[in-house]
This record gives C-alpha cells, sequence and structure tokens, in this order.
C-alpha cells in the first residue's frame, strides 16, 4: 500500500524554494475516485474564490462555462443556480 509518506513533496514553483506542496489524503479506492475528489475540492476552491460565480470560475479554470454546469452535475456539486 502506498500512503502519502511515500510521495515526495512536489516543488510546484520549479526552483529551489521552500513552496511545497503535500499531497491531501484522500479515502478513494480507485484511481477514477482520486481524480473525482481532487476535481470537486479544485473546482468548489477556485468556486470559492470566485464568490460562486459560475462565469468568473469557468474564466479562471479554463473551462466553458457550460462545461462548468457539467463538471459541477457530474461531481455532485450544489451551487445556488442548481437548487
Amino acid at each position: 500500500e502506498i500512503t502519502a509518506n511515500d510521495i515526495p513533496l512536489l516543488n510546484v514553483r520549479g526552483d529551489n524554494s521552500e513552496a511545497l506542496i503535500e499531497p491531501q489524503p484522500t479515502a478513494a479506492d480507485s484511481l477514477k475516485d482520486a481524480k473525482m475528489d481532487f476535481e470537486r475540492q479544485f473546482i468548489v476552491k477556485k468556486l470559492e474564490e470566485n464568490e460562486w460565480n459560475i462565469s468568473k470560475t469557468a474564466e479562471a479554470i479554463g473551462l466553458e462555462r457550460s462545461n462548468l454546469h457539467k463538471k459541477l452535475k457530474s461531481l455532485k456539486v450544489a451551487t445556488k443556480e442548481s437548487d
């Protein structure tokens, strides 16, 4: 079994700085589930950064607005618009 301790930290700046990202724990049983967990966390974080504005979030992450709506539905992320 591979744990977070088995994976080295990633330097996202590509230089010798101290900006490191630690792997986040997940309860996923498969790569597909882990990818969905990551996508859900990433998109929700970006939605929060953009005050849940779908258009701004879509632009920020490089998706068409309609594709972001589809992704939110597939990830079961509820928004005010989906209520």
